[in-house]
């Protein structure tokens, strides 16, 4: 399940900033069930493959995502929801994203009232 709008970013990145590192994070927190290569994870991050390859130590070396297979030349990764970083991290992007919806149900209540 993917977690986003259907206008522009997520309310996570429009909080927290709308950086490559953060559209990673976005993406791979909202998709905890799956394992991706790190193409399909700059594709679907909007992410430059380039850009990825230069960030991506810091995501394994904070243990924030970790290898689950390896096909052929292609390296799958997860995010860790296990690594105590990982699951703070989870917390506050889910914190986040709910406290920005309880705001718009709040607005929508208004507005129908």
């Amino acid at each position: 399940m993917e977690v986003k709008s259907l206008e522009g970013p997520s309310k996570f990145l429009e909080i927290i900033g709308n950086t490559p590192r953060n559209r990673i994070l976005d993406f791979l927190l909202g998709e905890l069930s799956y394992d991706f290569t790190l193409k399909e994870i700059a594709k679907k991050s909007n992410v430059g493959y380039a850009t990825i390859k230069r960030i991506w130590i810091n995501f394994v070396k904070s243990n924030l995502v970790k290898s689950t297979r390896k096909v052929g030349k292609a390296v799958f990764y997860t995010y860790n929801n296990e690594s105590e970083v990982g699951k703070k991290l989870r917390k506050f992007y889910l914190e986040v994203i709910f406290n920005e919806v309880e705001k718009e149900i709040k607005i929508s209540k208004k507005i129908i009232a």
